[in-house]
């Protein structure tokens, strides 16, 4: 299960296309597994909010679920929201990890603002997104989100303040 897991991870991570960064601002983008990414939030309005992409990089690191607070950086982009679109895990023993195993969406939000956004998932290669919960994020906390299941990619989008 686990190099079967690994292997799909490294086919999508070796197919993901470059594109120029910083992005224009849009409402949303789509990421693949094994991703390393930093958004720009662009207010629209007094609530919502486009964003840029300023930073990508694959990502091809399985890590810890709990203990990962050192992928990020104490100080980063103030307006920024910084994202791990990875695989984790945790356990004693392979059996464990291999048990354990889960898809993560790890944040750092560096901006003022506590906000909510869409989140779609992929679960099928050529399958459609499927909208997904999550808990929005706050200023200058880093937020976890995951799931026991395999997903391709992940769109983010509709990023509006709390109330």
């Amino acid at each position: 299960m686990r190099n079967t897991i690994i292997f799909l991870f490294l086919i999508i991570s070796y197919g993901v296309k470059s594109q120029d960064l910083p992005t224009k601002p849009q409402n949303g983008f789509a990421f693949p597994i094994g991703s390393k990414f930093t958004i720009k939030l662009y207010p629209t309005d007094s609530n919502n909010f486009d964003y840029s992409i300023i930073k990508y990089e694959q990502f091809e690191e399985i890590i810890d679920t709990w203990e990962n607070d050192a992928l990020f950086n104490e100080n980063g982009e103030d307006g920024t929201i910084e994202f791990y679109f990875c695989l984790g895990t945790n356990g004693e023993t392979e059996e464990e990890r291999e048990e354990n195993m889960k898809v993560l969406l790890l944040m750092k939000n560096r901006s003022k603002y506590s906000l909510n956004y869409n989140s779609e998932i992929l679960r099928q290669e050529e399958g459609e997104f499927e909208m997904t919960s999550n808990v929005g994020t706050h200023p200058g906390v880093k937020g976890i989100e995951m799931w026991p299941f395999m997903i391709y990619q992940i769109g983010l989008n509709s990023f509006i303040k709390m109330d």
